[in-house]
């Protein structure tokens, strides 16, 4: 397998509730359940706006990025909680970011591709999280829009 993929399936990802809910990628959650109970929804999503592309930044940098997420998330009017992807062996930093209620998975995936992820973790109406790649941007096309526009 893959490392990088390897590393996401790994992680563990703490949602901030009253306790703290963990998840991992590929296990029920009876947690992931309740919190879409709560929120009135049947899938939610978990994005980080940390190391785009995997590059390591300083922790000023990753949390401007965090911010700027948070700001996006207000502007849609998007219910959220704060939580965070770590890396169980502490070989990697934790990543702090959001779990989204009911964000559309292509909404989802367009968000992370524009703070430079890999990967988000989606809860599609079960409480097992699955790994969901972000697609890269095609940059000729978007040249091509742009011509002819």
């Amino acid at each position: 397998m893959d490392p990088l993929d390897r590393a996401y399936r790994d992680a563990v990802y703490r949602i901030d509730t009253d306790p703290p809910l963990t998840v991992r990628i590929g296990q029920a959650s009876p947690g992931i359940d309740a919190l879409h109970q709560a929120h009135h929804c049947r899938d939610s999503l978990f994005i980080s706006a940390c190391n785009p592309r995997s590059r390591r930044l300083r922790p000023a940098g990753n949390a401007r990025r965090t911010r700027a997420l948070r700001r996006v998330l207000e502007r849609l009017g998007r219910a959220w909680l704060p939580a965070r992807g770590m890396d169980p062996d502490g070989q990697w930093p934790d990543e702090p970011g959001f779990w989204i209620a009911a964000m559309p998975l292509d909404e989802g995936l367009r968000l992370a591709r524009r703070f430079g992820q890999n990967a988000i973790v989606r809860w599609p109406g079960d409480t097992v999280g699955q790994l969901a790649w972000v697609p890269a941007a095609d940059p000729g096309g978007a040249r091509r829009r742009r011509a002819r526009g």
